[in-house]
């Protein structure tokens, strides 16, 4: 065979196999949940864009001082630890899961006042003080210890 003559099958083949490799099948039925473009809704429909900070106890938080800190954190205040004993977290606290910082500060106060432990919250701050046990026995393990 002639070189120009083999080149020349040679390109006709590429270009045959080129072809062929554009070559697509008919698009599919379009099905499922779709919407038309360019439409509007009747009313309108509100989209937060920013989500409420939820005051919950996190695995990662091992004890009451830990989850403070990082509530404070989270929510731009500071925290004022001071009480003299750190707790560790127990199910009581696992139920607590609000969108406001007053509400999981009373629900801690709640959970650990038999230890005397007061958690408030002000304006600018997490404050956790000690207060008088809610049961008058605390010893040096704390109530049932």
């Amino acid at each position: 065979m002639a070189p120009v003559r083999w080149t020349a099958t040679v390109l006709l083949a590429l270009a045959t196999l080129l072809l062929c490799a554009c070559a697509t099948p008919d698009a599919a039925d379009i099905g499922g949940r779709w919407r038309p473009v360019n439409r509007f809704a009747e009313t309108p429909r509100v989209i937060p864009l920013q989500q409420a900070y939820v005051y919950q106890a996190l695995p990662a938080d091992a004890t009451l001082k830990a989850m403070l800190a990082r509530w404070a954190k989270d929510s731009r205040v500071d925290l004022s630890y001071q009480h003299p004993d750190d707790f560790t977290l127990h199910a009581p606290v696992a139920r607590i899961r609000t969108t406001s910082l007053e509400q999981a500060a009373a629900a801690l106060s709640s959970a650990y006042a038999s230890y005397g432990v007061n958690v408030a919250a002000e304006r600018t701050r997490i404050v956790v003080s000690q207060g008088l046990p809610g049961d008058g026995s605390v010893a040096a393990g704390g109530p049932g210890e």
